[in-house]
């Protein structure tokens, strides 16, 4: 005479219709529910992302940005491109006219 297995559900006892598996942490159950409580239990969830990883949400931080800030051109520079030189020093005495 063979046997048969038969789930049932783990909540009420009528028979299971599916096994979920819930993971919180690390840890991990499994429950074998019957269609009411499956139900129950997937009324208020939503579908994971694509691309998501699972388990915590990870924020990465910012890349830092390289270089000068935009905007911030070389205020010394003339009307032509180049650069003025300083052929004075800055503590010389200014000639008078």
């Amino acid at each position: 005479m063979a046997e048969a297995m038969v789930l049932v559900c783990d909540v009420c006892g009528k028979p299971a219709v599916d096994t979920v598996t819930i993971s919180v942490g690390r840890a991990r159950w499994q429950k074998d529910l019957c269609q009411a409580h499956l139900a129950e239990l997937t009324s208020g969830t939503r579908r994971p992302r694509p691309g998501r990883r699972r388990g915590a949400v990870v924020v990465a931080p910012s890349p830092r940005r390289r270089g000068r800030p935009p905007g911030s051109k070389n205020k010394s520079v003339s009307g032509n491109g180049r650069r003025r030189s300083r052929s004075v020093p800055k503590n010389a005495p200014v000639p008078s006219t």
